[in-house]
């Protein structure tokens, strides 16, 4: 069984973990350089509408990588470029207070949020307000990184529970395997930022539903994933 994910996208960051503690028993490859799809996909609800796969939604991962900074009243919210599940996110939350989304550089989004304006980073960018808290008051939180297959994939969510376990367990080395297998994160910002994560996956197919239902607000093609 092939598995990819983005290794520098939170989402793979417990099989990550998993793998370096021998857990696997599966091929696990990084999407960011493959080409390939795997029979198992781990990535953003959006990302994986977008592959025209005919797989099915087997769980869906909360993971608390955004931050909201500045003000909230702002009528425009600045993020990074379109497309990226920050966009999606950003154009979620816009369309529910009513705001514009700016895409620009998280250099710019990040002065905008201090010169009065509202923005969504990563929380490698800078860390605020958490964006999932600000979502489940809105009463849209939903997973938002998925587990898409075409085959039975309960090692691969047995693996990956038990990344999530070691990350709590000993989140130092795990924010050393992250940053190395990641070619993403420095240590010391993966070191400041890893108990934040707090990835939590799900199975329960009412969360999945909800899931599809909201994200497909912003991407209708979302609206077609089966689970």
């Amino acid at each position: 069984m092939l598995v990819t994910a983005p290794f520098a996208g939170p989402v793979s960051f417990p099989l990550l973990v998993a793998k370096v503690h021998g857990k696997l028993d599966f091929e696990l490859r990084n999407s960011c350089e493959y080409q390939g799809i795997g029979d198992v996909v781990l990535d953003s609800i959006t990302n994986v509408a977008k592959m025209g796969a005919n797989y099915k939604l087997v769980a869906g991962v909360y993971v608390d990588m955004y931050s909201l900074l500045g003000n909230k009243d702002s009528k425009k919210i600045y993020t990074i470029r379109q497309g990226t599940l920050a966009d999606y996110n950003a154009r979620l939350y816009a369309l529910l207070t009513g705001k514009e989304v700016v895409n620009t550089t998280p250099e710019r989004a990040v002065e905008e949020s201090e010169r009065g304006g509202l923005a969504l980073v990563g929380i490698e960018v800078k860390v605020g307000e958490s964006f999932e808290k600000e979502m489940e008051k809105l009463g849209a939180l939903a997973p938002s990184c998925v587990i898409y297959t075409r085959e039975v994939a309960d090692n691969v969510i047995r693996a990956y529970e038990e990344g999530i376990r070691i990350i709590k367990e000993d989140p130092k080395a795990s924010a050393s395997i992250i940053s190395s297998a990641s070619k993403y994160y420095s240590l010391e910002t993966m070191e400041r930022i890893i108990h934040i994560y707090n990835h939590r996956l799900t199975t329960n197919r009412e969360e999945l539903k909800k899931s599809v239902r909201i994200y497909s607000r912003v991407l209708p093609e979302v609206d077609k994933l089966s689970y």
